[in-house]
């Protein structure tokens, strides 16, 4: 079997590529029976192998209780895997250009960033998750460029390259490196350097609205009591703009499995050169070797939080990944806390995303996180995914 294909993402049948056509029908009919049991309105699902669309997949609805139809080219709130497809994608960018260094301290951009301990954060340990940052503050009664600095001035939590520690705020730090060092927003910096070259058309900050039909809405959230649909579900983001390091990106099924597909061949897509395969490789690599996956992945939660990290992404892990345990050692992929999901198994050229609009779990805690999981089925699909592989021993 070949490798990665080097042309655009094409389909073909799924015997052509190792896999089985009715094992991925049972895959797609399970996720359609968690919709009609309610557990989430719609969802859009791809799965590609060796650069062939073998499965694609949308059923639901567009608005909880409602009548419009998700379809293929439905967008989607993609929450916090905006920190792959925009901030740390963007900023490896600019590291390959020259504009940052992965050890530059953070101060260097950002002057407000201060305090104890502080000058010794590097873009490096933003990227990984290992900045020292708390998980998030949130500030509601300021105005936005009051609400930059008293983030940027949050007191560091534990010394930076030292655990991970999952956080939002510092993505959100990290979009406005990106920005300092591009002299461009992260908008359209991430349109230029990515979306655009990829032919990712449909993937946007703050969509227009032209585009409002073809949008699946969430839901309410604690500070807006009604359906939210078009903008970034996550209130702080919201109130920020739309427009951040961590989340607030829309897209399609089929842009996020392009981006994916970038990845997987080294950078480049479709003869278009997007990132060096060295910083794609350390991508995707495990950065933080100082965490020990056995003592860190003892709960869903404790797995996004605490377990190995590369830049941006999520790395497979034995036990509770919400990529599954079938995935191969290596794999790696991002959630989205408004219920999306795209994972990469290189050893098996495999890309299978998962867009769902089950909206963020109010509260985001512990128990919240778990019912997202069970809801949306994201592990059952990646699970099913991998089973309806056919040409392994």
């Amino acid at each position: 079997m070949s490798s990665s294909s080097t042309g655009p993402l094409v389909p073909d049948a799924p015997e052509n590529v190792g896999m089985s056509f009715d094992r991925l029908e049972d895959v797609f009919a399970r996720l359609e029976r968690r919709v009609n049991d309610e557990g989430f309105p719609g969802f859009a699902a791809l799965v590609a192998r060796h650069g062939k669309v073998v499965a694609q997949h949308a059923y639901g609805k567009k608005v909880r209780g409602g009548v419009e139809p998700v379809t293929l080219d439905t967008l989607f709130d993609l929450e916090s895997m905006t920190k792959v497809v925009s901030t740390a994608i963007s900023t490896l960018i600019l590291v390959d250009r020259g504009k940052l260094g992965l050890d530059d301290p953070v101060v260097k951009y950002l002057t407000a960033f201060q305090g104890a301990g502080k000058e010794r954060v590097t873009v490096r340990d933003m990227l990984r998750y290992s900045s020292g940052l708390p998980l998030d503050n949130h500030f509601f009664d300021e105005k936005p460029i009051e609400i930059w600095r008293k983030m940027a001035a949050t007191p560091l939590e534990y010394p930076p390259g030292t655990k991970v520690g999952y956080s939002d705020l510092t993505y959100r730090l990290l979009g406005k490196v990106v920005e300092a060092a591009s002299g461009m927003t992260l908008d359209a910096f991430a349109r230029d350097a990515v979306w655009r070259p990829l032919g990712m058309v449909d993937t946007t900050y703050n969509p227009a609205a032209a585009l409002h039909p073809r949008i699946a809405a969430t839901g309410a959230t604690q500070r807006r009591t009604a359906v939210v649909r078009g903008t970034v579900q996550d209130d702080q983001d919201f109130l920020l703009g739309g427009v951040c390091g961590c989340d607030g990106v829309f897209s399609t099924v089929k842009d996020v499995a392009t981006f994916c597909q970038m990845v997987l061949g080294g950078g480049t897509y479709d003869g278009k050169r997007i990132l060096g395969p060295e910083l794609v490789a350390a991508m995707v690599a495990n950065q933080t070797p100082f965490v020990d996956a056995r003592k860190t992945d003892t709960s869903p939660l404790e797995n996004l939080v605490s377990t190995p990290k590369g830049y941006g992404w999520e790395l497979i892990t034995p036990r509770f990944s919400n990529g599954g345990t079938r995935l191969s050692p290596g794999s790696y992929g991002k959630s989205g806390g408004a219920g999306t999901y795209m994972w990469i198994d290189p050893s098996r050229q495999l890309v299978a995303v998962l867009l769902t609009n089950h909206g963020l779990p109010v509260p985001f805690d512990e128990r919240g996180w778990n019912r997202l999981l069970d809801d949306t089925s994201c592990v059952e699909f990646f699970d099913g995914v991998v089973g309806a592989v056919t040409d392994e021993a």
